[in-house]
């Protein structure tokens, strides 16, 4: 009896030192492979272990985890292009007015002709009201992406605000010769938010579709809180479109900026728990807002 024993015994102490041996052996394995993709550029998964179910887990986790430090490399990658894109472009869009506004001082103070300083008044004025937007809108993205704290709310009502936003952009649509048909529901639609975000939100809208419109305007506010702005825009398509909210893109066809003011948008709009998106169909660029209860 104890002679059997003895062999059921080593028999069990042979099968787990096996077991000890093949599991170290998978965790070498599991280790190397993970150094190696630590390493490399590949989207590569570490290869899974068929036996031992626990060593699988920890596989599962760890190429979970690996997948997850690409997507964050790739994303700080892109703002690293993006930011790197945004300072050559701002660079530029400085260096221009600036450049012109020298000139111009420059003949400013050699003529005494009455007609040519008023001309180059007008043309100092117009280059530096280009750098005043430039500065606002950095200036509004930096402060709105670094808040680290609660703004006052209040019951708004988004027709009001909304309409206030378009009396006060008028100017700007009647130079555009803009006239916007604007569509507004019965009720008002209440929304608990920060009044100045929410205006902000709505002026940039407008100024977007100021900056890529042909001409014409609509402006529609449904029950649901959504807030759609369409014109027609023959200087975008539909990849254009897409990239509308991405931080620092610019459209060469349109004004001079730095390419934050849907970013702005978006970024308020998610912070009320909404979204924004841009369509682009049969030549109409479509921004819609969702701002929900």
């Amino acid at each position: 009896m104890w002679v059997a024993v003895s062999i059921v015994l080593a028999v069990l102490c042979a099968a787990l030192a096996l077991k000890i041996l093949l599991m170290k052996r998978a965790t070498r394995q599991i280790a190397e492979e993970f150094t190696a993709r630590m390493h490399d550029e590949s989207d590569a998964s570490i290869g899974s272990p068929d036996r031992d179910a626990d060593l699988r887990r920890l596989v599962d986790v760890l190429n979970r985890e690996l997948h997850a430090m690409r997507a964050t490399e790739r994303a700080c990658g892109k703002s690293v292009t993006d930011l790197n894109r945004a300072v050559a472009n701002l660079s530029h869009d400085l260096r221009t007015p600036l450049t012109a506004i020298g000139g111009y001082l420059t003949l400013l103070s050699e003529t005494d002709d009455p007609a040519e300083r008023e001309q180059y008044l007008k043309v100092l004025g117009e280059r530096t009201e280009v750098m005043r937007r430039l500065a606002e809108e950095l200036l509004q993205y930096s402060v709105i992406v670094s808040k680290d704290r609660e703004e006052e709310t209040e019951e708004l009502s988004l027709n009001t605000v909304l309409a206030e936003s378009l009396a006060g952009a008028y100017p700007m649509l009647s130079e555009r010769g803009i006239t916007p048909e604007i569509s507004l529901p019965a009720e008002h639609v209440m929304r608990r938010a920060n009044r100045t975000e929410i205006s902000r939100m709505f002026a940039n809208l407008i100024t977007n579709a100021v900056r890529y419109s042909d001409g014409d305007l609509s402006v529609a506010l449904a029950a649901n809180g959504d807030v759609t702005f369409e014109n027609a825009a023959s200087g975008l398509d539909p990849v254009l479109a897409g990239q509308l909210f991405d931080r620092f893109f610019t459209v060469e066809t349109g004004t001079r900026g730095v390419g934050l003011g849907l970013s702005i948008v978006r970024t308020l709009a998610e912070r009320m728990g909404g979204s924004a998106e841009a369509k682009y169909v049969d030549g109409r660029l479509a921004v819609t807002v969702h701002l929900p209860e």
